[in-house]
């Protein structure tokens, strides 16, 4: 072997061991595969936890370009001059570690109340529910020949203010706890790496609108059924009191 093979042997070695390190020892996690036929988009996240978005082949986070992608083994490669780290998705695993530790769970929960801005959704919700209910009593009351605005925005007003009083931190904590109890680890991440999409940020925004419309579409039937249980009711109150009382038994 000339000295020259060996230099380009030694140079070879380094750069496949450094290569080996890079993927064994990656602070990269490869998080989401988005398929839109020949285009495909990827989500990634760091050690710090910051997150990528999604990114096409050609783009670059945190220092490195996506180079290429393998569709048969669904490895993605990044690449940072010589360096080159390939990526598998995170948690597609089977058994055990797909369902994930009791800690990583409790983080993929915490990551996805924190993408879908718990606190301001709940607070959007009600208020969208809100207004949705005293809309259809106003218009209920109409029907029975009442008007009392009034007491509407009187209800309205005392509804908020005991829900502003509400401590969101516990529940958000709870949830939390919930989710991490009842999803494996793989789905929650794929729950969170949805609602980094913009279908997924889209949903987040417009659903208390959807839960204002989907109110507005079912308190008419709700009403409606609630009359019939009422009048049922006040059969059975009336058929009880003109029930004869029972006979003491003899002793």
């Amino acid at each position: 072997m000339t000295m020259k093979s060996l230099k380009a042997l030694i140079l070879f070695i380094t750069l496949a061991t450094s290569t080996a390190f890079a993927a064994e020892d990656s602070s990269f996690f490869l998080r989401g595969i988005l398929d839109l036929g020949a285009n495909r988009a990827f989500s990634l996240s760091n050690s710090e936890g910051q997150s990528s978005g999604w990114l096409k082949i050609g783009q670059s986070f945190d220092g490195y370009k996506l180079a290429e992608f393998d569709a048969e083994t669904r490895q993605l490669t990044l690449q940072n001059g010589d360096q080159r780290i390939e990526l598998g998705m995170a948690g597609v695993t089977q058994g055990a570690q797909a369902d994930g530790t009791v800690e990583e769970r409790l983080a993929e929960a915490e990551r996805m109340m924190h993408l879908i801005k718990f606190e301001q959704m709940i607070n959007d919700t009600l208020d969208a529910q809100m207004d949705a209910m005293s809309s259809m009593m106003s218009q209920q009351m109409a029907k029975m020949g009442q008007s009392d605005e009034g007491f509407v925005e009187f209800q309205q007003k005392i509804m908020r203010e005991m829900f502003a009083d509400i401590d969101w931190k516990p529940i958000q904590k709870g949830m939390t706890q919930a989710y991490a109890e009842v999803f494996t680890k793989d789905e929650l991440e794929g729950m969170s790496n949805f609602y980094t999409t913009p279908a997924g940020q889209a949903t987040i925004t417009k659903m208390p609108e959807i839960q204002q419309k989907s109110m507005q579409v079912m308190m008419p039937a709700i009403m409606e059924a609630s009359q019939g249980m009422q009048a049922k009711m006040m059969e059975y109150m009336k058929n009880k009191q003109a029930a004869p009382e029972p006979e003491p038994a003899a002793e």
